[in-house]
């Protein structure tokens, strides 16, 4: 029976980020889930991503060519409703490619409950950095209240005309701003900007779920369905080694212990090896004494 559910993750503007979306798609495939898993990206790193990762017979890949620059990377994310077969699905999920799963997903399409999206609660829109869309907020209310903003790099929604209708009208804005203002910051202020002000989001539930920057160690005790390796956009090769030394350290801290029953046949096995070379030493012994 087809999935209702789909995972979809993007990859355009750097080779490296294919490497990147390896560990993505590795720890998918290890959890055994049976819901689909759609990468958006280009032809050509469709082709090289294939190339790397052979085993891919149930990777479902959506293609778009002239998204070049890192501005239009950080922004395809709000394309999933351009992607043809998006009317077989009740339930999306949006991850960032410098993710790990560390178990099924299925508890992030569980929470989808509201006509909202759910992401992580991060920082502060009035943060003098920026990251949280402080000037978008201002400029649309001088009085503005400082609140708890949101992290995109996951986004859980279902597939309803009102979620279409925000991520067009959030692509509008960061395109006629990156072409009159150049940004300030990526997407994030303005997907802050206007999942907050249009009351279209869920910053708290996620929260528990899925986290950035978090080692092995905590994501086994917490229970965690992901980690996200947050930092350094466009900067791929960085990420690289956090991702493997936490796959390096999770395969390690999870790997199952062997029972009690096990361990008894285990030195069974061992004490029953260890008496067949003492014959055959003895026998061997015997041999060269009659030489």
């Amino acid at each position: 029976m087809p999935s209702k559910y789909l995972i979809y993750t993007c990859c355009f503007h750097q080779e490296i980020y294919t490497d990147i979306l390896l560990y993505l798609i590795s720890s998918f495939k290890k959890t055994c889930s049976n819901i689909d898993f759609l990468v958006y990206t280009t032809s050509d790193l469709k082709e090289i991503i294939k190339s790397k990762y052979p085993d891919n017979a149930n990777i479902l890949f959506f293609e778009k060519n002239f998204y070049k620059t890192m501005n239009q990377a950080r922004i395809s994310k709000l394309d999933i409703f351009d992607y043809p077969d998006i009317d077989n699905y009740e339930k999306v999920i949006y991850i960032d490619a410098d993710t790990i799963l560390t178990k099924d997903a299925s508890p992030l399409f569980d929470a989808i409950q509201e006509d909202v999206i759910y992401t992580v609660g991060e920082g502060n829109i009035l943060c003098e950095a920026e990251y949280w869309g402080r000037s978008l907020f201002l400029k649309e209310n001088p009085q503005c209240v400082d609140r708890e903003g949101l992290s995109s790099f996951v986004m859980g929604f279902k597939n309803i005309p009102s979620i279409k209708k925000l991520f067009t009208k959030t692509k509008q804005a960061f395109y006629l701003d990156m072409y009159q203002n150049k940004l300030k910051f990526y997407d994030q202020p303005f997907l802050n900007f206007f999942f907050i002000q249009n009351n279209m989001c869920n910053t708290d539930i996620y929260k528990s779920l899925i986290k950035s920057r978090q080692s092995a160690e905590t994501a086994i005790a917490e229970n965690l369905v992901g980690v996200h390796f947050a930092g350094c956009p466009g900067h791929g090769h960085v990420k690289m080694d956090l991702l493997k030394d936490f796959q390096t350290n999770f395969e390690r801290l999870n790997k199952p212990k062997m029972s009690e029953e096990d361990k008894n046949h285990r030195i069974f096995l061992l004490q029953k090896e260890l008496e067949e070379m003492r014959q055959k030493t003895a026998k061997l012994e015997a041999l060269l004494t009659q030489i």
